[in-house]
């Protein structure tokens, strides 16, 4: 029975080094039974131990990846992301963003599910998902909170500081994003669904041995996991999904002041991967874009 989750925090330049620290520091206050690591050896010069980095990237529960604008194409930051990726689930695989917004992230960090480092919001977010991930570990909610909140000031001040910070390499290395780049990446996510579910009609058998399709609910969670990454990719929150025959209206809000415009074209390229008209409805009922439309 475990009595720790160790969360592997991955790091590349002083910024992500820094942040990184401090979640070291901060975690455990909140939920005293997670057990960071990371490694403090600079990257560039070469001494860090890989040996060290793989045993800890194996029993890793969880992996939170310290990224900013001038580390997120860093060899180091997109092989310990694949490492994790491969040790646990997708969805416990995090990029903690410092001075970027989740639509600033670039393939492969952009499949993972990010938050930005200074909203209490989504760091509270992160707190509650990682508690609830823990099993015989987890804390009740109520008490959770009150920690998250007591603890809270001590992080926003030391991300406030490290935003601060002028990076070590110039700014010109950080990666704009077209919506082409960013919409192909849906297809990407796509192919990557359609290899999951292969892998279940793969080892789901029948009684006889034959391979046995995936039930429409497996289905549905993949594609509904596929909507909620690709609005997320523009600044957009996917709140829920209403399927019909022939198409799906998806109800989203923004998730964030500089959230992109919803254009035909995304729209279109969700829909030719769901294979289905797609309809995008704002909240409060006013439809924003169909596809199939001229």
């Amino acid at each position: 029975m475990e009595t720790a989750i160790k969360i592997f925090l991955s790091w590349s330049g002083e910024r992500s080094k820094k942040t990184a620290e401090a979640l070291w520091n901060w975690l455990p206050d909140v939920l005293q039974y997670i057990e960071p690591w990371f490694s403090s050896l600079d990257i560039s010069a070469g001494r860090r131990g890989v040996r060290q980095i793989t045993d800890e990237l194996s029993e890793a529960n969880f992996g939170i990846i310290c990224t900013t604008p001038e580390n997120q194409a860093s060899t180091w930051i997109n092989f310990e992301a694949g490492a994790l990726s491969k040790q646990v689930n997708d969805s416990y695989v995090i990029p903690f963003l410092i001075d970027m917004r989740v639509t600033d992230l670039i393939s492969p960090l952009s499949q993972f599910q990010a938050i930005v480092g200074h909203s209490k919001d989504d760091v509270q977010k992160l707190l509650v998902d990682l508690n609830g991930a823990s099993g015989h570990l987890a804390i009740p909610r109520e008490r959770l909170d009150r920690a998250f909140h007591r603890s809270w000031p001590e992080l926003e001040s030391a991300i406030e500081n490290i935003s601060s910070i002028t990076p070590g390499d110039s700014t010109s290395n950080a990666i704009e994003r077209s919506e082409a780049d960013m919409t192909e990446e849906i297809l990407l996510i796509a192919r990557q669904l359609d290899h999951r579910l292969a892998d279940i009609e793969r080892y789901s058998l029948q009684a006889d041995g034959k391979p046995r399709r995936p039930s429409r609910e497996v289905r549905r969670i993949t594609e509904e996991k596929f909507i909620a990454s690709s609005f997320a990719k523009i600044g957009w929150e996917a709140i829920r999904s209403s399927w019909e025959d022939e198409s799906v209206v998806v109800f989203v809000q923004n998730s964030n002041s500089s959230s992109q415009s919803i254009s035909r074209d995304f729209v279109e390229r969700v829909a030719k991967s769901l294979g289905r008209e797609v309809v995008v409805v704002k909240a409060a009922g006013m439809v924003i874009a169909r596809s199939g439309t001229s």
